[in-house]
């Protein structure tokens, strides 16, 4: 089954990150950021947490090597609890970043949507939205 945006229909499931500590990232995504645990068995060096919608993140720890963590290579998820979001990590003390890196200032896309960005404790970005993407199909 195809749609117009490609040649097949995909969604997202989930997507990895290589981590330091798993306990810690598995704080602040769970504490932080709202994703709930999910319930699995296998290596206690790996954590999984649902996002919403039936995706998923895998936080895998392990070594980090010489990993670079820049803002260009960074993880967008989308809220309608926007603000009442900026609100929680603002009393939580958690700094955010518009893009070119002003700290405390929402940014505004070209397309119109609000944004931030945070960092987890390995220094990866997350971007913050409330955009809304018109429905596939």
């Amino acid at each position: 089954m195809t749609d117009r945006f490609g040649r097949y229909r995909f969604g997202l499931d989930h997507f990895a990150l290589l981590v330091r500590d798993v306990e810690a990232s598995l704080a602040f995504y769970r504490d932080v950021m709202g994703f709930a645990p999910i319930q699995r068995s296998g290596s206690a060096n790996v954590a999984w947490l649902a996002i919403g919608g039936g995706d998923a993140i895998h936080l895998i720890q392990g070594d980090f090597g010489e990993t670079q963590v820049t803002k260009d290579v960074h993880v967008a998820v989308s809220t309608a609890d926007f603000d009442v979001f900026v609100a929680d990590i603002t009393a939580r003390g958690i700094v955010f970043t518009d893009w070119p890196g002003n700290p405390g200032v929402i940014g505004v896309h070209r397309n119109g949507f609000r944004q931030i960005y945070v960092q987890d404790p390995d220094e990866y970005w997350i971007e913050i939205n409330d955009h809304r993407p018109p429905a596939c199909g």
